[in-house]
């Protein structure tokens, strides 16, 4: 007998490609996904297979707001919420010598200090009501390993990795697992808008830099969001209950 999908899991940074990715693929597998995000929300449910879809505004950089929606999909009769997808990100690339402080610190309080804020809502949940939980907290290969021009990028997810290993060990005695999901180079809007700005610094073009991030790996191409959703999807259900505190790359080896 397969263990059982989630019944409702909520999505955070939804309307994103790794965040939208996820909703397709927990909504493929029979979960009603509550859609959050602070832009356009519903985009990301509006052609979901299934029912009891559900799009809400957050801002991760607000505690209130992060508490009202976990708290809103926990007390909603109906399914229970059984599941959490982090995956807001923003990013910012520049030597160090000349770091943007503002957007520096725009990238720290969406990338790290939001998932803090998440954990924390998350955790006063579980406390006062255990239950079966799998949360996934989006980081990055860049989390794993730094490179010249990706300092700030890379320390809010080296940062974030850290925070779900100590998160997955504070929420374990009330049922809940965290587990964080770090993929490569995937194609969506915003490696695009990298290559673009690498491009500009090394007075190269965007498509030899798409081609440099694609040559990385050894699959010698991008990733497909789709393929980090349904790794998504995964954590969060059952089918993974041995697994917490965890790292979970989706990329291909390094390149040889």
């Amino acid at each position: 007998m397969s263990a059982p999908r989630p019944s409702r899991v909520v999505v955070i940074g939804a309307a994103g490609a790794l965040g939208s990715a996820a909703c397709s693929a927990l909504a493929a597998r029979g979960t009603a996904v509550w859609a959050a995000d602070a832009t356009d929300a519903a985009s990301a449910v509006a052609h979901l297979p299934g029912d009891g879809h559900r799009a809400l505004p957050v801002d991760v950089t607000d505690q209130r707001s992060v508490d009202d929606v976990l708290r809103t999909a926990w007390d909603a009769p109906g399914e229970s919420l059984d599941g959490l997808v982090y995956a807001p990100g923003v990013n910012l690339t520049g030597p160090v010598a000349g770091l943007d402080w503002p957007g520096y610190g725009r990238l720290m309080d969406v990338n790290l200090s939001g998932a803090f804020r998440t954990g924390q809502a998350l955790a006063r949940l579980l406390e006062a009501g255990p239950r079966s939980f799998g949360a996934v907290f989006l980081s990055s290969t860049a989390g794993l390993r730094g490179e010249a021009g990706g300092a700030a990028y890379s320390a809010s997810k080296f940062g974030l990795i850290g925070f779900v290993q100590s998160f997955a060990a504070e929420i374990a005695a009330h049922g809940g697992r965290a587990n964080t999901v770090c993929p490569g180079n995937v194609d969506s809007p915003m490696l695009r808008r990298l290559a673009a700005q690498v491009a500009e610094r090394e007075d190269s073009t965007t498509e030899e830099i798409l081609t440099r991030f694609a040559d990385a790996s050894a699959f010698r191409r991008l990733i497909d969001p789709a393929e980090v959703g349904r790794v998504c999807a995964w954590l969060v259900s059952a089918e993974s209950s041995g697994l917490s505190g965890q790292n979970v790359v989706v990329d291909g080896p390094p390149a040889g």
